[in-house]
């Protein structure tokens, strides 16, 4: 029928026609309070004291700049890779002032590596220089003997 209060029309009843509850296991669901899951009590964990090491880094052993410096001079330069080695076997020991002391040493000879080979290579661009600049004056000066003055 027509029912006034909705408009005219009839509502159909459906809350009869729903489905019985949900249940898992045959058990039914359920129902938590609006604040969520039930809280669990889990055990306070006793964790035992930390003890905290404070490590040093180990010392420089230069390794690198040893290994560029063969670029320079590898003849001074193989004395500090070898004590730039000589150093991180150190540090595989355990030994960090030795390595310290030897990291310096090959510092030193890589230094010194970088001096000489950078006063070789000025040495040998003005001994060239000075070369051309003869052969030029000597070509200079033969051509002009041979002109003939007549």
């Amino acid at each position: 029928g027509i029912n006034a209060e909705y408009g005219g029309y009839c509502m159909a009843d459906y809350s009869k026609d729903q489905p019985p509850a949900y249940t898992q296991g045959g058990k039914p669901l359920v129902a938590y309070s609006p604040g969520g899951y039930p809280q669990q009590a889990y055990p306070v964990q006793v964790y035992p004291a930390q003890t905290v090491i404070v490590q040093n880094p180990p010392p420089a052993t230069n390794a690198l700049l040893a290994w560029i410096s063969c670029l320079f001079c590898w003849p001074i330069a193989i004395v500090a890779v070898i004590k730039a080695n000589e150093a991180d076997k150190y540090i595989g020991q355990g030994d960090l002032e030795r390595a310290r002391s030897t990291g310096l040493v090959a510092k030193k000879w890589a230094i010194a590596a970088f001096i000489t080979g950078t006063v070789i290579a000025v040495l040998a661009g003005i001994i060239v220089g000075i070369l051309y600049l003869i052969a030029f004056l000597f070509d200079s000066v033969k051509s002009i003997q041979l002109i003939d003055p007549s």
